[in-house]
C-alpha cells in the first residue's frame, strides 16, 4: 500500500492530530508500505515548515517501507539542501549524478559539474563569459 506524505508527517510530528491513527495503521499495514521519490521531495519541503531531522526521517521511512528508489539520491539531496540548494534543485542535482545541464548558477556552489546552458561570449579582454554576466 502506498503511504502518502501525510502519513509520514503524522508519525514524525510529536503533536499531529493524526499520530495515533497513523500508528494504528502502521501496525496494521507496516509490512506492506511503499513510498516514492515524490514522498521525499514533499517531505523535505514540509520540513521547512515543520522542522524535524531530515536524515533520521529518511532512514526511518526507508527502513519501514518497500521503496524502489535511489536511496543515495535521497541522502545526497538532503546534503545539497544543507549546502543551500532549494528542495527541487537538490533533487535535480542528486538525481543527475556528476553533471547537470542547466543555466541555474545555484549548482555552481555544490559538488556537481554544471554544463552551462547559457551561451558563452568573449569579453573585451579576451575572457569567456556567459551572456548574463
Amino acid at each position: 500500500m502506498y503511504a502518502d506524505t501525510d502519513f509520514w508527517v503524522a508519525l514524525l510530528k510529536d503533536d499531529d492530530w493524526l499520530t495515533e491513527r497513523a500508528e494504528k495503521l502502521y501496525d496494521e499495514y507496516g509490512d506492506d508500505l511503499e513510498v516514492s521519490m515524490t514522498t521525499f521531495v514533499e517531505l523535505f519541503l514540509i520540513e521547512e515548515q515543520f522542522p524535524f531531522d531530515r536524515e533520521r526521517a529518511a532512514i526511518s521511512i526507508l527502513e519501514m517501507t518497500d521503496a524502489d528508489i535511489d536511496e543515495e539520491a535521497v541522502f545526497q539531496a538532503s546534503e545539497y539542501i544543507d549546502e543551500g540548494l532549494n528542495v527541487f534543485d537538490a533533487f535535480h542535482a542528486a538525481l543527475a549524478g556528476e553533471e547537470i545541464l542547466s543555466s541555474d548558477k545555484a549548482f555552481d556552489g555544490v559538488a556537481i559539474d554544471r554544463v552551462q546552458l547559457e551561451p558563452e561570449t568573449t569579453t573585451a579582454d579576451g575572457r569567456v563569459a556567459a551572456d548574463d554576466e
